[in-house]
């Protein structure tokens, strides 16, 4: 008898992926990303196996977002 797959929610990736649930929410929104399993009223469900493989060939490096706030040196006399 084969073992089910290990499956997971938003939350269950957020963490897999050291990321919080809003972001899992936006990385599964990419094209690359592995497609659910099954979806209900409670959410899409994803194969936690398939999302590990995809996790080695995601470039965290590029980063998004606005850009950190440069703190201006004080004047020097």
């Amino acid at each position: 008898m084969a073992t089910p797959p290990r499956t997971g929610g938003l939350s269950e990736i957020g963490e897999l992926l050291g990321v919080s649930r809003q972001r899992a929410y936006t990385l599964a929104k990419r094209a690359d990303f592995p497609a659910p399993i099954a979806s209900s009223r409670a959410g899409r469900t994803w194969d936690l196996a398939a999302v590990e493989a995809w996790e080695k060939t995601w470039d965290r490096t590029a980063k998004g977002g606005r850009p950190k706030a440069v703190t201006p040196e004080p004047p020097t006399d």
